[in-house]
C-alpha cells in the first residue's frame, strides 16, 4: 500500500541529490555557505546506509545518527536562503524519519515560500496530511492544485508510456481522495493494466479501496 510513498521519497531524493551536486543556484554572498550546508547535511545522511538506503518503516522510523546536526544544518540553510532545494531536502528527511507532523509544517510554509515550484507530489502529500488531520476546506483546494500539477505532468511525460501511465495513476489517486470516490482510480488502473499487460506492485490493494479512511489509516495510521 505504501508503494506511492517509497516512489514519491525516491523520487524527492533523486531531485535533492541532482540539485545538491549541481549546486543551488543561488547569488551572490549566500551561495557558498548554503551549498556547505546542504553539501554537508547531505553527507551525513548518507553516511548513516541502515537510514538512508532502508526503505521507509512507519512501524518502525528510523532516526539518523547525526539527526540533531543535520536538522541544524538545514534550519542554517534554509534561515539564509527558504530555497527550493534546501526545503526538498529538509522534506525528503523528515519523510524518511516519519515526522509527518513536521512535515506537514514544512509543506504549509514552503506553500508560503515557494508556492509556484511545488510538483504535484508536494500538492497531493500536503493535501492528504491536511485531510488526515481533518481540515477539509485547506486540503480540497491542495487537491485541485495538485489536479492542475499532474496535469501538466501528464502532458509533459506522453512521450514516456511508463511514466506516462504512472503520472495518470497519481492523477487518479488524487481526485479519488478528494472526492472519496475510487471509480475513477479503479478505471485507471485497468486501463494501465491493459496497456502495459501487468500490473504495478501494490495494485491489488490499491483496487479494493473504497473509503479514504481506510487508506489514511494503510498509509499513515491512526489519526492523532
Amino acid at each position: 500500500m505504501n508503494a506511492r510513498l517509497f516512489l514519491m521519497v525516491g523520487c524527492v531524493a533523486g531531485m535533492c541529490a541532482t540539485c545538491t551536486h549541481k549546486g543551488t543556484g543561488l547569488q551572490g554572498d549566500k551561495q557558498v555557505p548554503v551549498r556547505t550546508l546542504i553539501l554537508e547535511a547531505d553527507s551525513l545522511m548518507r553516511s548513516d546506509s541502515l537510514f538512508w538506503n532502508a526503505s521507509v518503516d512507519k512501524a518502525h522510523p528510523r532516526v539518523c545518527v547525526h539527526d540533531a546536526l543535520i536538522r541544524e544544518k538545514l534550519d542554517s540553510a534554509i534561515s539564509l536562503c527558504p530555497d527550493k532545494r534546501t526545503y526538498l531536502l529538509k522534506y525528503t528527511y523528515l519523510l524518511r524519519s516519519w515526522r509527518l507532523p513536521e512535515v506537514l509544517v514544512l509543506l504549509r510554509e514552503m506553500d508560503t515560500c515557494m508556492r509556484d515550484s511545488m510538483s504535484p507530489e508536494l500538492w497531493n502529500m500536503k493535501a492528504m496530511l491536511e485531510d488526515y488531520q481533518g481540515d477539509l476546506v485547506v486540503a480540497r483546494k491542495d487537491f485541485l492544485r495538485a489536479d492542475s500539477a499532474y496535469g501538466v505532468k501528464v502532458q509533459e511525460v506522453a512521450q514516456d508510456s511508463l511514466m506516462y501511465g504512472f503520472v495518470r495513476l497519481e492523477k487518479a489517486m488524487n481526485l479519488a481522495l478528494m472526492k472519496n470516490d475510487f471509480r475513477l482510480l479503479q478505471e485507471e488502473i485497468a486501463f494501465y493494466e491493459r496497456v502495459h499487460g501487468s500490473a504495478m506492485s501494490g495494485m491489488e490493494q490499491l483496487k479494493k479501496l473504497t473509503d479514504k479512511g481506510e487508506y489514511y489509516r494503510q498509509m499513515f495510521g491512526q489519526p492523532e
